[in-house]
């Protein structure tokens, strides 16, 4: 009978992606190492691999290196950006690895403004909406919002409250991960 050796694996980095608007974890974003040091001699093999439900991620028994991560969510279409970073992997001269962590915000695709009357008081829960969606959001205690993970390009925005003209405006074309600003002055209604 064959002694059987047991094989420990060191976690050499680990991390979680989240949606850098809201803080929530991604779950299903693509890692990949698009990047490694030369004493990777199969990069193929762990090139790429998706977030658990909670955002985690982990790559296992690395060598020693630089690394660059490139975070995507293909799955979004052009709701999100891609975020890269880059770690280092080292180990103790006991031969344990250094844990590298890599929490990264993945950028979505985001329209926020302010909606303010023509005095420049802000209008508190304001319906904010995309024309020809079902997304909306509504204006907070600043007239602040936020629509967020939208798919990028032009984007017609209506916006109403009670007392006041309805106000429309086309967003500029954004990329995948863009910020857009568009602020709203509305009327008030004809008494």
């Amino acid at each position: 009978m064959s002694a059987v050796e047991r094989v420990r694996h060191q976690v050499a980095i680990a991390g979680r992606i989240t949606d850098a608007q809201t803080g929530r974890a991604i779950a299903g974003a693509e890692v990949r190492l698009t990047a490694v040091p030369p004493a990777l001699t199969t990069p193929g093999l762990l090139a790429s691999l998706h977030t658990a439900a909670d955002g985690h991620f982990h790559y296992l028994d690395l060598p020693d290196g630089s690394y660059t991560l490139s975070i995507s969510l293909p799955e979004a279409g052009s709701r999100y950006g891609t975020a890269w970073q880059q770690v280092a992997v080292s180990r103790t001269v006991q031969g344990k690895i250094n844990l590298a962590t890599a929490d990264i915000p993945l950028p979505p695709t985001t329209i926020k403004g302010q909606i303010t009357n023509p005095g420049n008081a802000p209008i508190v829960m304001a319906e904010i909406r995309v024309r020809g969606s079902g997304e909306k959001t509504f204006s907070d205690g600043q007239g602040r919002y936020v629509l967020s993970g939208l798919e990028a390009g032009a984007r017609t925005i209506l916006v109403s409250a009670q007392g006041f003209q309805t106000a429309t405006e086309t967003s500029p074309p954004g990329v995948a991960g863009s910020v857009s600003t568009l602020n709203f002055t509305l009327t008030p209604s004809p008494s």
